[in-house]
């Protein structure tokens, strides 16, 4: 009753502070990037190592019946070293990243020292330093800076590097309720026109009190399913040898694919029942 008694002037101020409030609140709960991203940090648990035994799914009409199935399986030194092993590392392949760079190995050869795309998924997963996934985030262009609130498939969640429902940028979907990555959006590989990819996390499984993984993970190129992992079993805090992760030591056993050299095979084979040995110890 006593606002209709106001003049119009003080009535405009009233109202004017009062959906000023009502701004500021409603945008109050939207957390800045850096802090939802160390909550996801922490909900990931402190596991030291994780290894995981996946079927991996590859959809491309070239193939026959349009797609293939093939298992591999995952490393994670945590904070920051990652392994991805299809075979054994004398034939198939092998694909190390850590902080000395990356390196790609086919049937014995080096073939590229660079990150396969593919790998993509792992960034949100693995980086347990919060100043080594805002460094990752940042060089893929993922600007920390915006932070938004978007619904996808129902479920809310903080939009990381774009204002939602702006798809056109890269940009990292952590979910509201658990801080658990749900989507990621990133730049395909190439020029820097490329197309943009797309990663989804589903279908969380729980490690007890060392945290979730996603028992399922769906690639997207130009909105066609391109490969999905499903988790088929894991273990936890595994003794890894160093020597899995170590690009310098690795580029010692393996020859680059111009080399017409033989591998240096006492070295590869050393590899080789590092992995066989841990294997048994993990089936």
């Amino acid at each position: 009753m006593k606002l209709i008694s106001m003049k119009p002037r003080a009535l405009y101020l009233v109202c004017a502070f009062i959906v000023l409030g009502l701004a500021v609140a409603g945008h109050s709960y939207v957390l800045p990037a850096e802090q939802i991203l160390g909550f996801m940090v922490k909900r990931f648990g402190s596991a030291r190592t994780f290894v995981v035994l996946q079927k991996t799914v590859v959809y491309d009409p070239a193939l026959e019946g349009g797609m293939r199935e093939l298992d591999e399986t995952l490393y994670y030194q945590y904070p920051d070293r990652f392994r991805h092993e299809s075979g054994t590392s004398g034939a198939g392949q092998v694909r190390v990243v850590g902080p000395e760079g990356a390196i790609f190995v086919t049937n014995g050869k080096i073939i590229a020292e660079t990150e396969n795309p593919f790998d993509r998924f792992k960034d949100l997963l693995l980086y347990r330093q919060e100043e080594a996934l805002f460094e990752r985030l940042s060089q893929l262009d993922v600007d920390l800076d915006v932070v938004s609130l978007g619904r996808y498939k129902e479920t809310i969640a903080y939009v990381i590097g774009a204002n939602y429902p702006d798809e056109s940028v890269p940009q990292v979907w952590i979910e509201k309720k658990t801080f658990r990555p749900i989507r990621y959006i990133v730049k395909g590989a190439g020029s820097k026109d490329a197309a943009l990819e797309e990663i989804e996390y589903t279908d969380y499984v729980s490690l007890g009190k060392k945290g979730w993984y996603p028992s399922r993970i769906l690639f997207f190129q130009n909105g066609r399913l391109a490969r999905m992992y499903v988790l088929k079993t894991f273990k936890i805090n595994p003794d890894l040898p160093d020597q899995l992760f170590d690009i310098a030591y690795l580029k010692t056993v393996y020859q680059p694919i111009a080399s017409t050299q033989p591998s240096p095979k006492p070295e590869l084979d050393e590899v080789e029942k590092t992995i066989r040995d841990f294997r048994k110890t993990f089936e």
